[in-house]
């Protein structure tokens, strides 16, 4: 497989966060279900197969494209919900509005719009190697 150092830069980058959940493991009894269920998908799916993936894909190993795949799916999946979220709540984005609500409001949204421009993109990248692969493997 071809080494991908961007992608696999920008995967780590976004997986660390997701890691961050280790510390919220001890306080997990005094969290609802759903949000203990949402701390462990964060870990699994951002945090772990993020920063495993972005590393083995900068390798070039199969498996960090497969772990890489799966972690930006997650992000732009969650990100696209967001929006959807908010859309449905009605409530109106403007820059008066970000800029008095920035800490809360603002930069969640600017960061979950980076997740997709930048998760797009890599999902594209990452499936066509992966299929290319795929087909040059099985090809008849």
């Amino acid at each position: 497989m071809k080494k991908r150092k961007i992608i696999g830069l920008l995967t780590i980058f976004a997986g660390l966060p997701g890691l961050g959940g280790f510390w919220l493991i001890g306080q997990l009894d005094n969290f609802p279900l759903m949000a203990t269920v949402i701390i462990f998908n964060a870990i699994f799916f951002r945090g772990i197969c993020g920063t495993i993936g972005g590393i083995l894909i900068w390798r070039g190993s199969k498996w960090g494209y497969y772990l890489s795949l799966i972690s930006w799916l997650y992000l732009v999946v969650v990100s696209v919900l967001t929006f959807n979220h908010l859309y449905n709540n009605g409530i109106v984005i403007s820059y008066g509005f970000l800029e008095e609500h920035f800490s809360s409001f603002g930069r969640p949204l600017l960061l979950s719009l980076l997740k997709v421009l930048f998760g797009i993109p890599i999902v594209h990248i990452v499936l066509n190697d992966l299929l290319k692969t795929y087909k040059s493997n099985y090809s008849v």
